[in-house]
């Protein structure tokens, strides 16, 4: 196995430049879905968009496009806060400060962000389908809530997060104890 001639440093920093990447691209991603939902009403349903948001169907009048796309705010409102959190965090990385207080509460909030809305978007999704068909005549109305294997995997991903998060926290604690005695 051949050793690299870069500085672990130097990963760090090129790993952190990707995904500060990446983030930029699902933020993109995520500002866009309230958008399409306004202005498309059948050439999403060719990607699938339907289940990827967790509706029936997609909105094919003005109203319900409009209904959802608000709804659909929230949900993206909190994929935006988590994905700033991992921005904090993998500048602090980029910047060679791992274990400073500024990454730990970055990590912390980010992991507390993905249990929250692992555990929000079933009703987030219940919600869209009320907005979706609340226009309808009265018998056609409903609200749908589902929950996905998906979203039970999410919600063990936050829990091990927060988990790590605290543990991080803890092990700074005790650094920051430990070179007190110094």
């Amino acid at each position: 196995m051949r050793s690299s001639s870069h500085p672990p440093s130097f990963h760090l920093r090129r790993h952190a430049q990707l995904v500060r990447t990446l983030i930029f691209a699902g933020a993109a991603l995520l500002l866009a879905q309230p958008v399409l939902l306004l202005v498309f009403d059948r050439g999403l349903e060719l990607l699938g968009s339907a289940s990827f948001l967790g509706l029936p169907s997609l909105p094919t009048d003005p109203s319900a496009r409009w209904r959802t796309a608000v709804v659909s705010v929230l949900p993206v409102g909190g994929g935006l806060y988590s994905l700033w959190q991992l921005w904090r965090l993998f500048t602090e990385y980029g910047n060679d400060r791992v274990f400073g207080a500024v990454a730990q509460d970055a990590f912390m909030r980010f992991a507390w962000s993905v249990l929250l809305l692992a555990l929000l978007l079933p009703l987030a999704r219940g919600l869209m389908t009320v907005a979706l068909s609340i226009g309808n005549p009265p018998g056609l109305r409903f609200v749908s809530i589902t929950i996905e294997w998906f979203d039970c995997l999410h919600i063990l991903f936050g829990a091990v997060l927060v988990a790590i998060a605290r543990v991080m926290a803890e092990a700074r604690r005790l650094a920051d104890d430990n070179a007190g005695f110094v």
